[in-house]
C-alpha cells in the first residue's frame, strides 16, 4: 500500500470517527438538555433517558476533543484526498444538524404562534440547542481559514442552501394552501385546530425557511458560486424540480376547470378535493422557477443546455402519460357500461396533461429548430431507450393479462379490453413516442452528416532527393496531405516533373483512399493503398 493510499485510509477512518462521536454529542446535549427543562420526576424511563444523555455527552464530549487535536493538525498540510474527506464529513454534519434544529425550532414557534399542542417544548428546545451548538461549531470549523479544506470548499453552504430552498418550497405550498383552504373551502371544525391557528404556524414556518434560505444564498454568497456542482444542485433543485412542481401543479388545475362532465357541482368538488394544493403548488412553483432560472445566466452553457433538455424530457413524459390515460379513457367507455364513472374523470386528467406537456415540450424541446450536433443526439437516444423499455414492459403486461384470461384464472364477468386497457394505453403512448424520437434521431443523422469534414487523404512519397517540384505540385491538391520520405535513389531528371505529377493525379483519382507510392531510378511509382 502506497503511502498516499495509507494516508487517504487515514484521513476516511478518523473523519468517520469524529462524524459518529459528534452525532452522540448532539443526541446526548439534546436529552441532557430537555431533561433540564422538564419538571423533575423519578420513574424508570426517566433514569434510563438520564442514563442515556449521560453516557452520550461525557464519554464522546472528551474523545470528540482529543481526536480533533490530532485530525486539526493533519489539516494544516492535508493532502487534496484528505481535504475531500474532511470537506464531506463537516458538510454531512453540519446538513443533518442544520436539518435537525431548523424543524424543531420552526416547530416551536410554529406551535406557540399558531397555539397548538407544546407538551414537548422541552424536548424542541433540546433539540435547537443541542444540534445547533454542533452545527454552529462544524460550520465555523470549515469556514475558519486555518482548517478550511482546501477540496470542495463550498460543499457545505451549497448542501445547507439546497436544504433551505427545498424547505421554503414545502412550507410556502402549506401556507398557501391553508390560506386558499380558510377563503374558500371553509370547513366546521369540531375537534383539533382551528384553520387560523394552521394558518398561522404555517406562515411561521414559511417565514423561518425563507430567513435560512436567504442566509445561505445571500450571507454565504451561495449565489455568486460558479463552480460546477453548486450550478448543478441550483439547476436541479431551484428550476427542474420547481418546474416539474409547477407542470405537474397546472395539470391538476386544468382537470378541476375541465368540463368533463359538464356540472359545476362536481367542478366545485374537484376544487374543494384538491384545488388549493393544486393552485399552492403552480404558484410557489411558478416563483421558484422564474427566479432562478434568472440564476442560471452567466453560468456554464452545459448547466443552462441540461437544464432545457430536463424539463423537456418532463414535459414529453407527461405527454405520453397523458395520451396513455387518454387512450385507456376512450377504451373504458366502450369496454364497459360499469365505467361511465371512471372514464370522464381519467380521460379530464390524460386531457390536462397532453395539453400541459405539448405547451412545453414544443417550447423547451422546439422540433423543427436546426438540431445541435452532440446535446440533442444524446436527448434522443435516452428518451428512445427509455419509452422503448416502457413500451416492452406495457407489452409484457398486456400479454400476461391476456395470456391470464385465456387460461381462465379471472371472472368470467371481466371484459377482455377492460382489463388489458390500463397497459394498452401505456403501450400505444410509448410506442408513439419511441418511434418518434427515433425517427427524429435518424433524420438529424442525415442532416448533420454533411456538415460533418471528411476525412483528409493521405499520400506517402517516397521518391529521391531534388523531388521538391513534384512534393509542390501535389500539395495543391485539396483535401490530399503529402508526406515525402526521401529514398537512396539519384536524383530525378526535371523534365520529368509535370509527367510524374500526372501519373500521381491519375493514381488518386482511380483510387478513392490513402496511397503510398513508392518511385524507382527510372520514374516509375508502385502505389500501394494504405487503410
Amino acid at each position: 500500500m502506497s503511502t498516499r493510499t495509507a494516508s487517504a485510509l487515514r484521513a476516511l477512518i478518523m473523519h468517520g470517527l469524529l462524524m459518529l462521536l459528534l452525532l452522540l454529542l448532539g443526541t446526548g446535549l439534546s436529552l441532557l438538555i430537555s431533561m433540564g427543562l422538564s419538571a423533575p420526576a423519578v420513574n424508570d424511563d426517566r433514569q434510563l433517558l438520564l442514563a442515556t444523555a449521560l453516557a452520550f455527552t461525557i464519554i464522546p464530549g472528551p474523545l470528540v476533543g482529543a481526536l480533533w487535536l490530532w485530525i486539526r493538525k493533519k489539516l494544516l498540510n492535508a493532502e487534496p484526498t484528505e481535504a475531500a474527506i474532511w470537506s464531506l464529513q463537516g458538510s454531512t454534519l453540519y446538513l443533518i444538524a442544520l436539518v435537525i434544529s431548523s424543524t424543531a425550532v420552526l416547530q416551536l414557534l410554529g406551535n406557540l404562534i399558531g397555539g397548538g399542542a407544546s407538551q414537548s417544548w422541552q424536548d424542541q428546545v433540546g433539540l435547537v440547542l443541542g444540534w445547533g451548538a454542533i452545527g454552529l461549531w462544524q460550520f465555523k470549523m470549515l469556514t475558519t481559514p486555518k482548517y478550511a479544506p482546501s477540496e470542495l470548499p463550498h460543499l457545505a453552504v451549497t448542501l445547507g442552501n439546497a436544504y433551505a430552498l427545498v424547505l421554503a418550497g414545502y412550507s410556502l405550498v402549506v401556507a398557501l394552501r391553508t390560506a386558499l383552504e380558510l377563503v374558500f373551502v371553509p370547513q366546521a371544525i369540531l375537534v383539533g385546530q382551528g384553520p387560523l391557528p394552521r394558518l398561522l404556524g404555517a406562515i411561521v414556518w414559511a417565514l423561518g425557511a425563507a430567513v435560512l434560505w436567504l442566509w445561505h444564498w445571500k450571507m454565504l454568497q451561495v449565489q455568486k458560486l460558479r463552480d460546477t456542482f453548486s450550478s448543478m444542485v441550483v439547476m436541479l433543485l431551484g428550476v427542474c424540480l420547481a418546474a416539474l412542481s409547477t407542470l405537474l401543479a397546472a395539470a391538476a388545475t386544468l382537470n378541476i376547470l375541465i368540463p368533463l362532465p359538464w356540472d359545476f357541482t362536481a367542478m366545485g368538488e374537484r376544487f374543494a378535493s384538491f384545488g388549493p394544493l393544486a393552485i399552492s403548488a403552480l404558484l410557489t412553483g411558478a416563483i421558484f422557477w422564474m427566479y432562478h432560472h434568472g440564476q442560471l445566466a452567466g453560468r456554464s452553457p452545459l448547466v443552462t443546455g441540461v437544464s432545457q433538455q430536463i424539463i423537456s424530457g418532463i414535459s414529453l413524459a407527461l405527454l405520453a402519460s397523458g395520451l396513455g390515460m387518454v387512450v385507456n379513457a376512450l377504451l373504458a367507455s366502450i369496454s364497459s357500461p360499469l365505467n361511465t364513472d371512471t372514464a370522464p374523470a381519467v380521460l379530464r386528467t390524460g386531457i390536462a396533461l397532453v395539453l400541459v406537456g405539448t405547451v412545453f415540450w414544443v417550447t423547451y424541446f422546439q422540433p423543427g429548430s436546426q438540431p445541435e450536433p452532440e446535446s440533442r443526439r444524446l436527448y434522443l437516444v435516452l428518451f428512445f431507450g427509455v419509452s422503448a423499455v416502457v413500451a416492452l414492459v406495457a407489452l409484457l403486461i398486456v400479454g400476461y393479462r391476456v395470456f391470464e384470461m385465456l387460461v381462465g384464472a379471472t371472472s368470467p364477468a371481466l371484459n377482455m379490453l377492460d382489463y388489458i386497457r390500463g397497459p394498452l394505453g401505456w403501450l400505444l403512448a410509448t410506442v408513439g413516442v419511441s418511434a418518434y424520437h427515433f425517427a427524429l434521431w435518424k433524420s438529424d443523422r442525415e442532416k448533420l452528416t454533411p456538415l460533418e469534414p471528411e476525412a483528409r487523404r493521405r499520400l506517402i512519397l517516397v521518391a529521391p532527393q531534388g523531388s521538391e517540384q513534384l512534393l509542390s505540385a501535389l500539395q495543391l491538391t485539396e483535401g490530399l496531405e503529402v508526406r515525402w520520405i526521401v529514398s537512396s535513389h539519384p536524383p530525378l531528371p526535371e523534365e520529368w516533373g509535370d509527367e510524374l505529377t500526372n501519373r500521381l493525379l491519375e493514381a488518386l483519382a482511380t483510387h478513392s483512399g490513402s496511397l503510398l507510392a513508392v518511385a524507382d531510378e527510372k520514374g516509375q511509382f508502385n502505389f500501394t493503398p494504405l487503410a
